[in-house]
């Protein structure tokens, strides 16, 4: 009777092969010697009709950014016009209360401060609601800071809200998703403008993408004063009222608000439409030159298989 086989790891290989048990012990220290340093996996060439299907899958791809790209380029003309027309009114009403309820750098931290921030529900467009979510998070980490309790967000659309809900969805009052999808109205505003001032703050921030060309825009942060400002004494006194002047200045507040409010969304709506199409035209340039490369691929592979198939025709033909 032969004496059991020592284990694989008490001889090497060059011991196995001078052992009485070779045939056993060879291939189990084979398996060990691969399980230890195993070789690298070579990837399969891919066949004619693999990158047959990719080239047909890059191509409809090609074909849907390129009307996306459209799509934007058309709702960015009107979007800028729309943007255009408000941009006069928004600064006119703002010339005229921003002196009295602007934030400047050496007024006081505020107690309480409530944001808006305006972001999209739908993607593909670059980097528009995650730099306004960055810009959020960051100014309300810096309000927190400076010793602000609590400070709040208004999100306006599903794209910020995902953006922030896993990190500082405890900054959130309230979301809101499908607010704008289609023609942006002065009632939406209105309606945003409400739903800040029944929140008691003494400081309220609008977050939003400014405009500036197709390839060009920033975050912009537009703070207030709480409409207690208003109160103090001197403030507008170079003006006659008819009526209250308190209920003016009010109703002039929360028209400010609105009128502000309505041309941030506008800007936002651009800046998107912009970057839309900024990013489905770059799309549709890099699945451009990726059809052209698997085109090269595909016809060298078609044309090796082909001339492959000769030879072993002619082959053929020759022992016959």
């Amino acid at each position: 009777l032969l004496p059991s086989p020592p284990s694989a790891h008490d001889l090497c290989a060059q011991c196995a092969a001078t052992a009485d048990w070779t045939p056993q012990l060879r291939s189990a220290v084979s398996l060990s010697t691969n399980a230890a340093h195993p070789v690298p996996a070579t990837r399969a060439m891919p066949s004619v009709k693999d990158l047959g299907k990719r080239l047909k899958s890059v191509t409809s791809t090609s074909k849907i950014t390129k009307a996306m790209k459209m799509v934007a380029a058309s709702k960015l003309k009107k979007a800028e016009t729309d943007m255009a027309k408000a941009r006069p009114f928004a600064a006119s009403v703002q010339s005229l209360m921003m002196p009295h309820i602007g934030v400047k750098e050496e007024d006081e931290t505020p107690s309480t401060v409530l944001a808006l921030a305006i972001s999209s529900d739908k993607g593909l467009c670059g980097g528009v609601n995650s730099k306004m979510a960055k810009e959020v998070k960051l100014g309300m980490e810096a309000y927190v800071g400076k010793g602000v309790e609590s400070p709040e967000v208004l999100m306006l659309g599903s794209k910020g809200r995902d953006a922030m809900a896993r990190t500082h969805s405890k900054f959130f009052k309230t979301t809101y998703d499908e607010a704008y999808g289609g023609k942006v109205t002065f009632s939406l505003a209105s309606f945003l403008a409400e739903q800040m001032l029944a929140s008691s703050a003494d400081s309220y921030v609008i977050y939003y993408n400014k405009f500036k060309s197709v390839i060009n825009f920033d975050v912009t942060a537009l703070a207030f004063k709480g409409p207690e400002v208003l109160g103090g004494s001197g403030v507008m006194d170079e003006y006659e009222f008819e009526g209250e002047k308190e209920e003016i200045l009010a109703d002039l507040y929360q028209f400010n608000l609105a009128v502000s409010i309505y041309s941030c969304i506008l800007e936002n709506v651009t800046s998107e439409q912009a970057s839309r199409m900024t990013a489905m035209d770059s799309a549709s340039t890099n699945a451009s030159e990726m059809i052209e490369k698997l085109q090269v691929q595909y016809n060298r592979l078609r044309q090796a298989k082909i001339t492959t198939e000769l030879t072993e025709i002619v082959a053929g033909a020759e022992s016959v």
